[in-house]
């Protein structure tokens, strides 16, 4: 069982590095609908459920959730995404708000996962994401 979750992890994994660069030029265009529908996409392909759906609870219990740290840093990756394009939309407070919220999904699954192996996800996801431009 532990291969069958690690396999699915690592298919999620490549799916949001398979679906940044689109995320990426969506926010480079200035099109907040078309960059919101991108990242709700990447959640339901790399993780299985609605981005809309995780992000309307607290972050403790959503990393509660998960099986793997690396499934809380891909949802904080795309709530993160999400900041960046309220950001850049002249959205501050949605943006700030969002900013925590990937913070503390981090925080928690620091808490549940432990240190090493969210720095293993950590690694996984600088391995398998190609980089990101800088965001202005």
């Amino acid at each position: 069982m532990p291969v069958l979750r690690y396999v699915f992890t690592l298919n999620a994994v490549r799916e949001l590095a398979r679906l940044a660069p689109d995320l990426a030029r969506a926010r480079a265009a200035a099109s907040l609908d078309e960059c919101l529908q991108g990242i709700r996409e990447a959640c339901v392909l790399s993780l299985g459920m609605e981005f809309d759906t995780l992000v309307c609870f607290d972050a403790r219990s959503v990393v509660r959730l998960f099986a793997h740290a690396e499934q809380a840093r891909i949802l904080a990756r795309l709530v993160d995404e999400r900041a960046r394009s309220l950001e850049a939309q002249g959205d501050f407070q949605a943006a700030l708000e969002d900013t925590v919220y990937a913070g503390q999904l981090l925080a928690f699954s620091r808490q549940r996962f432990g240190v090493p192996r969210d720095a293993r996800a950590a690694e996984a996801l600088e391995r398998e994401l190609p980089a990101l431009p800088p965001s202005r």
